[in-house]
């Protein structure tokens, strides 16, 4: 960090944005954002010539990335937005931080650290942040108009960084402009719904972004906030770790039949659709009655399947199910093909079935029948 402080002059970078906000609350950094006062070109040579790499990231909107043993600096050049659509914005570059800093969504995302530890505050984003109020700079409405996905991000940071209600300016903007999320692309909104999934407390959030008519507009009719509300308690109660996916799946409510659909439109990857489809499924079974049930549960559809179906539904199972979705490790089912063949079974269908059977009657033994008993069933 002090390299690319030294190449660009202290008085020209300081440091934006997350990195801040999360040194303030005694959150650990993970990206770590500067704006600087030089032209990006110039910023680019610098850089270059002291032998640091330089990545274009988004170079039309003035940011680059600096790469230096590893680690990474994003700088993006001083500038004001001079037209925006509700989705891309035209930039003028600057070297006035207030007009930078009047661009920005929320006021504690306006707080600029310079190399020598000065705190520049702007809007009051260090009054905001330690009262949990998540409050767009200027007008709500007209910070939403440049950009639909503020909608979501006001949420979003609510849930990450909110204590109590929403701030009511920024919750009645939203809701008058929220058939804006309309425009808004498919990789957005995937990415703004996880990661407000991932807050550790996200569910007043999720709620509001829902009642103001949020999930309507996203065609999200089904969604389930009691189911995803048990769930939440469930994975407070049995310290279970945050997975987003699975909270997020517990809200849709979504059945197996309609996950094709559903990841299709909000393009999630092959994965993140087959553990959609698991959870689905989850929420689909009966929920099972005890450790044994629960093991042939996560057996047979996988510990997304198991998790979702016990969490949803906790009173129905006891902690023996929850130890198991800890603690166990799904066995490997111990015959082969070949262990038939060897016994003069023939190759072909039927040594599917009877490998069908036998696993029937390995999961029905609870998984302890051993490769010989199964064996000698035959």
């Amino acid at each position: 960090m002090q390299r690319v402080i030294d190449v660009l002059g202290p008085d020209n970078i300081r440091f934006v944005g997350g990195a801040v906000r999360d040194t303030l609350l005694g959150r650990a950094v993970e990206d770590i954002d500067a704006a600087c006062r030089h032209h990006p070109a110039t910023t680019t040579g610098l850089l270059k010539r002291a032998g640091v790499k330089v990545i274009p990231t988004g170079i039309d909107h003035g940011t680059v990335t600096a790469v230096l043993d590893g680690q990474t600096i994003e700088i993006t050049t001083l500038r004001s937005d001079t037209e925006t659509d509700g989705r891309h914005a035209t930039v003028a570059f600057t070297d006035d931080w207030l007009e930078d800093a009047a661009r920005r969504d929320f006021t504690f995302n306006a707080l600029y650290l310079s190399s020598g530890g000065e705190l520049y505050d702007p809007y009051g984003g260090v009054a905001d942040l330690k009262a949990g109020r998540v409050r767009f700079i200027g007008d709500a409405e007209m910070r939403i108009k440049e950009d639909a996905l503020r909608i979501m991000r006001f949420f979003r940071f609510h849930a990450w960084y909110g204590t109590g209600p929403l701030d009511d300016a920024g919750l009645a903007a939203s809701k008058h402009q929220i058939a804006l999320l309309g425009s808004l692309s498919a990789e957005r909104v995937h990415a703004e719904l996880l990661k407000m999934f991932s807050a550790p407390a996200p569910f007043l959030s999720i709620r509001s972004f829902a009642k103001i008519g949020g999930s309507e507009v996203l065609k999200l009719i089904a969604v389930n906030e009691r189911q995803l509300e048990v769930y939440l308690s469930s994975e407070k109660e049995q310290g279970i770790a945050i997975d987003p996916l699975l909270r997020l799946a517990c809200w849709v409510s979504l059945g197996s039949d309609k996950v094709n659909g559903f990841a299709r439109r909000f393009r999630f990857s092959n994965k993140e659709k087959e553990r959609l489809r698991a959870a689905a499924k989850g929420l689909e079974v009966a929920c099972p009655e005890d450790e044994r049930e629960m093991r042939k549960l996560y057996y047979e559809l996988g510990p997304d399947a198991a998790q979702v179906s016990i969490m949803t539904q906790p009173e129905a199972v006891g902690q023996g199910c929850f130890d198991v979705l800890n603690a166990w490790q799904i066995p490997t089912f111990p015959v082969k093909g070949g262990d038939l063949i060897a016994r003069g079974a023939l190759a072909g269908p039927e040594i599917s079935r009877k490998l069908e059977q036998l696993e029937a009657l390995w999961i029905k033994s609870d998984f302890q029948l051993g490769k010989n008993d199964l064996l000698s069933r035959l």
